[in-house]
């Protein structure tokens, strides 16, 4: 089916919805609220879908991100975008529910949102054919979530460029983004991301291409830049140095700024963001003053909030020596405010994005696109 989704703000409070060639026009009397639904379902991340809905799309199961390892979908409110684990757990507290054709959300059985859509994923995100490269890793950072299953090991460069190829051919396809584990070492993960650029490149040359690589030196951005990225998200990952050293034992923490500077010059600002993630016992302090840190330079930071299963619990715990803090909603809102200050402050803004977690917008709380 040739289907788009996508919102335009106009004056005040009014949107435009254009859906399968048709325009719906819609009130928000509240954007407050609808802000809050979606930081509420982030925070918990779940929901349970009755065997007896028929979904319009195939459902995804994502090889990296929040949501690795897990099948997954994606759906959209009042202009907002979330990607939800599948719970088979019936007693869930979010589960969706169709009625007269149209998709509910219901928390504690009782209506928590209407009219909600499920989004087609291309690969791992809406619009993007967004690959996990491999879902090994030779590094140790303690939250990591890659996905246990071997499949991908079993790709190659050709493999994966015939998929982007392919999944181009959807009116849905916008953009290409790469990430990847770093496996069997970095250099030749970084050769595989650049083969893979070109290629696409050549043959599709308008397609905006966003990298997540783990960089090392100035070397290795020059190249990935050559090849043709147009954006790069290059990690800080915890913002507390403390909390780094243990969460993140392999990489060094003061050396990520240089990093990101040389990235930035050769990007552009706007073109370049770092994964800031929190909830594992770090002050709100410490997230503003990186998210300062990362403005400043020309780097426009993504918040993400960590996902905590059964593959990285007990490790998490282990280095905190105490149970980990619970995120409220209201953490949530509060960090989200104080990133939109503080970007909009260095003149930048989440809006410059073609590609990656600022476009696609469903596992965090976006400035510019959410508040």
């Amino acid at each position: 089916m040739n289907t788009k989704n996508t919102w335009k703000k106009y004056r005040g409070e009014l949107y435009q919805r254009y859906f399968s060639g048709n325009i719906i026009e819609v009130f928000v009397t509240d954007r407050i609220d609808s802000v809050r639904a979606k930081a509420e379902l982030v925070l918990n991340n779940k929901i349970y879908i009755p065997t007896d809905i028929k979904l319009p799309y195939p459902i995804d199961r994502s090889t990296a991100g929040p949501s690795s390892g897990s099948l997954s979908i994606a759906l959209t409110f009042i202009n907002k975008n979330v990607k939800l684990v599948i719970s088979q757990n019936q007693n869930e507290i979010y589960s969706l529910q169709k009625e007269n054709g149209k998709f509910h959300i219901l928390k504690d059985k009782k209506i928590f949102l209407e009219n909600v859509e499920m989004m087609p994923i291309l690969f791992h995100a809406p619009g993007q054919a967004f690959i996990n490269l491999n879902n090994r890793c030779i590094y140790n950072c303690v939250f990591c979530n890659l996905s246990k299953r071997g499949f991908l090991h079993e790709y190659d460069e050709e493999k994966f460029i015939k998929l982007i190829f392919k999944a181009s051919n959807r009116s849905d396809f916008h953009a290409v983004a790469l990430t990847s584990g770093v496996y069997p070492d970095n250099v030749k993960t970084i050769k595989k991301m650049c083969n893979i650029i070109k290629n696409v490149k050549e043959k599709l040359p308008a397609i905006p291409i966003g990298v997540e690589p783990c960089i090392s030196s100035r070397k290795e951005i020059l190249l990935i830049k050559k090849a043709g990225a147009d954006e790069i998200k290059i990690n800080l990952q915890i913002p507390d140095k403390y909390l780094f050293d243990k969460i993140c034992p392999d990489f060094h923490y003061n050396e990520i700024p240089n990093i990101l500077r040389e990235a930035v010059e050769l990007f552009g600002k706007g073109k370049v963001t770092s994964n800031i993630i929190y909830g594992v016992g770090e002050s709100d302090r410490s997230v503003i003053k990186a998210i300062e840190k990362l403005a400043k330079m020309g780097v426009v930071p993504t918040l993400r909030m960590i996902r905590i299963n059964e593959l990285n619990k007990k490790k998490l715990e282990e280095i905190s020596s105490e149970k980990l803090p619970d995120i409220s909603v209201n953490r949530i809102l509060k960090i989200a405010h104080e990133q939109k200050k503080i970007i909009e402050k260095h003149g930048l803004t989440t809006q410059t994005f073609e590609t990656m977690c600022h476009k696609c917008g469903c596992c965090d709380i976006v400035p510019f696109w959410d508040i």
